[in-house]
């Protein structure tokens, strides 16, 4: 790290070295001060390497990549000299040592750390790559552990997104093979942003079980040709992968960069699987397991345990034979939905007639739909099933599929991607959906006779008849969920704007903006819409800001939440009266009360649950019924601010699904695929069905979705991965 002298600098331009923080191959690393005492950390470039030409090149490189990226997770740059003697780079000094030390130092970090850490990286790669950078190598050594989030350091290989040419030195390509992807390795496919996903699947590997997954079980720092070549032909090893974080790790290590997700993608699905590894994690805590949670009762489904990484467990490793199954994408297709699906606010698939409520399809009553649906045109209803495998959804609780009547048929739909229309005979109509670049998103939209689904523009309209397209809407930044009133739809198109579109044809009637903020749900009913938006830089201060059907401003400003309530807010439904909503719990997501918006005046109701629920409330006839998803069932009035009853289904084979409400009874679905009636009246049991063969059975970490009630027929989806449908009877 010396200059031609040889001698060690005592200075580098105003700045004091102050002592040696690491080194690498190219590089030493020190603690700087400026004069002022601002903490800076230089890099300073070996002797050797600042002699070659070549190496200098790259050198000027990296410090204007490092000048192009500002964001939250990265290290700015204060200062530079690629031309001095010797070269340096001088970065904002971030307390707290890499994850490489940290994992090195401690071990393995657990499942809710991980992900958080995963989310974290995806935000700091969507930062770069809208500067235009592929990182190239993102590894454990260049994320830093800062205390309010990491930092991705070491531009030294990047490259512009437009120039995927192949980097080397002396032959060797430059990088780390236990983290870098096939096509970085091979040279035979351009190097693009998707290089830094599979980078960022192996890191959060790494940091949930201390080996990339091509040297788990092997000595770390082995052979890197050994290593290499693992990665370019050899499956991932992920055994000891944390199940909630499994997929999002599989997904991001596709050896075909077209089969894996974008960076917007997996942020959604590391923020998922945080949520659930940390549900999971506090449930597993000896002080929840006693029941002491804040010096109170344990959160419903206490004990419940996440399936182990072990050998055996299903999906422990990532097999070509799944990928081929129904196209080689649609495996991470269906499994990453579920992401889309949360971040629409539980994103339960809307079907709504025009000019009625709008509300999720499954608090739907038969009576809502005129056309009615579940028995035949020359018949009574007859029962049915069939394998959801076969009409493309390899795991309908993973990839968090709901059904939703749709003028007598059934629409279920998988997040963005998905859309498969049923007859009420159990026949496939149409399906919509397939392999493309593009991920996350609304799930689909039923309204009248018009079914609205994202395309590769944006949004398609497609008859709901036959699947035939109708017309596109241009929306290249759709995300959030798609909302109808009764003469427009509504679509978040990046960040901070809503549009708005006629229901009959793609003529704009609106925009919507919100700048410096990002909307986070959208509700609609009958001619306004309710968004909840938070600050764009501190990631708080939630509001909510009423709008009529084309986008004007009702209210004279956004209204906040009630200050008694301590954590995030998650949409339910939204009726001509009020906007419904669920308090999660600040430290565990979990729902802790229901509350109420009053539209006229902007006032709140808050009722606080009895237990918390880990499973998503419905709302019906403004009433909330919550299920905790352990066999505990109870029903708000959030008007009067009132808890009506309570009711233990704990006989239940537990996890229970959240209700669907019907002709005056609640329907849930237990793990053996049995259909449950309840009174919505009082909690009192009206009957359950035969358990479904093929499904897991108790213990099961997942939740089935929703049955559907229509014409005097359930249909109902079980863990087994199938779609039966009963007729009720009298």
């Amino acid at each position: 790290m010396t200059g031609s002298s040889g001698e060690v600098p005592e200075r580098l331009g105003d700045y004091v070295l102050e002592r040696r923080l690491g080194s690498g191959g190219m590089g030493v690393v020190h603690l700087a001060r400026t004069v002022a005492g601002r903490q800076l950390a230089i890099k300073v470039i070996r002797h050797e390497y600042a002699e070659d030409p070549g190496f200098r090149a790259r050198f000027r490189r990296e410090v204007a990549a490092a000048r192009r990226v500002s964001g939250a997770f990265t290290a700015p740059v204060v200062d530079a000299d690629p031309e001095g003697d010797p070269p340096w780079l001088a970065t904002l000094y971030v307390p707290g040592g890499s994850l490489a030390d940290r994992v090195e130092r401690d071990g393995p970090l657990g499942g809710p750390e991980a992900a958080r850490i995963g989310a974290e990286l995806a935000e700091a790669l969507l930062d770069i790559h809208r500067c235009g950078l592929v990182h190239r190598d993102l590894k454990p050594g260049n994320v830093l552990l800062a205390g309010d989030g990491v930092r991705v350091i070491d531009f030294g290989i990047s490259r512009a997104l437009d120039d995927g040419r192949r980097l080397t030195e002396d032959g060797a390509v430059l990088g780390s093979p236990p983290f870098m992807a096939p096509e970085q390795l091979t040279g035979g496919a351009e190097v693009t942003w998707a290089a830094d996903v599979f980078a960022l699947g192996a890191v959060v590997a790494y940091a949930a079980t201390g080996r990339s997954p091509f040297e788990a079980g092997r000595q770390p720092g082995g052979d890197p040709l050994a290593v290499a070549y693992r990665v370019v032909h050899e499956e991932p090893e992920l055994s000891g992968v944390p199940a909630s974080l499994r997929d999002l790790v599989a997904l991001c290590l596709a050896k075909d960069p077209d089969e894996r997700p974008e960076v917007a993608a997996v942020l959604r699905m590391a923020a998922w699987a945080g949520s659930r590894a940390q549900a999971a994690a506090i449930r597993e805590s000896p002080a929840w397991q006693g029941g002491q949670r804040h010096g109170g009762r344990a959160p419903a489904g206490a004990g419940r345990e996440e399936r182990d990484g072990s050998a055996g467990a299903r999906g422990a490793r990532v097999g070509s034979e799944a990928r081929r199954a129904r196209g080689r994408r649609r495996a991470w297709l269906v499994a990453a939905a579920v992401v889309a699906l949360a971040a629409a606010g539980g994103g339960a698939l809307l079907a709504r007639q025009a000019g009625g409520e709008g509300q999720a399809g499954p608090s739907r009553d038969a009576s809502d739909d005129p056309a009615g649906g579940g028995a035949s045109a020359t018949g009574p209803p007859r029962p049915w099933e069939l394998d959801l495998r076969e009409h493309g959804v390899l795991d309908a609780a993973t990839a968090g599929l709901r059904c939703a009547p749709a003028g007598g048929d059934l629409l279920c739909g998988a997040g963005a991607e998905l859309a498969v229309l049923f007859g009420p005979e159990g026949t496939e109509r149409w399906t919509h959906g397939g392999p493309r670049d593009a991920l996350g998103g609304p799930a689909p939209l039923a309204v009248g006779d018009t079914v609205f689904a994202r395309s590769d523009k944006g949004v398609v309209a497609l008859a709901r008849e036959d699947g035939e397209e109708r017309w596109e809407i241009d929306a290249p930044e759709l995300t959030g969920s798609l909302v109808a009133t009764d003469r427009s739809l509504a679509l978040q198109n990046g960040d901070s704007t809503l549009r708005f579109y006629a229901l009959d044809s793609p003529e704009p009637l609106g925009t919507w903006e919100t700048p410096g903020r990002y909307v986070t749900a959208t509700l609609g009913n009958a001619d306004r819409v309710l968004v909840l938006s938070r600050d764009a830089g501190s990631g708080g201060d939630l509001a909510l800001t009423l709008l009529g059907d084309a986008g004007r401003e009702l209210w004279p400003g956004p209204v906040p939440p009630p200050a008694e309530a301590a954590g995030d807010l998650r949409p339910l439904g939204m009726d001509a009266s009020a906007g419904y909503f669920e308090e999660l719990d600040p430290e565990v997501p979990v729902v802790t009360a229901v509350l109420r918006l009053d539209l006229r005046d902007g006032s709140w109701t808050r009722t606080e649950l009895p237990e918390a629920a880990e499973q998503r409330s419905v709302l019906a006839d403004g009433l909330v019924y919550v299920s905790t998803g352990a066999g505990r069932l109870a029903a708000v009035d959030p008007a009067a601010g009132e808890l009506l009853w309570q009711a233990d289904l704990t006989e239940a084979e537990p996890p229970l699904s959240e209700p669907a409400v019907a002709n005056g009874l609640l329907y849930l679905s237990d793990a053996e695929g049995r259909l449950r009636r309840v009174d919505a009246a009082d909690g009192e049991p009206r009957g359950v069905g035969e358990p479904h063969p093929g499904t897991p059975g108790p213990g099961s970490d997942a939740w089935a979705p929703p049955p559907v009630i229509e014409d005097g027929v359930a249909y109902v989806v079980t863990l087994g991965n199938t779609l039966y449908a009963m007729p009720l009877g009298d």
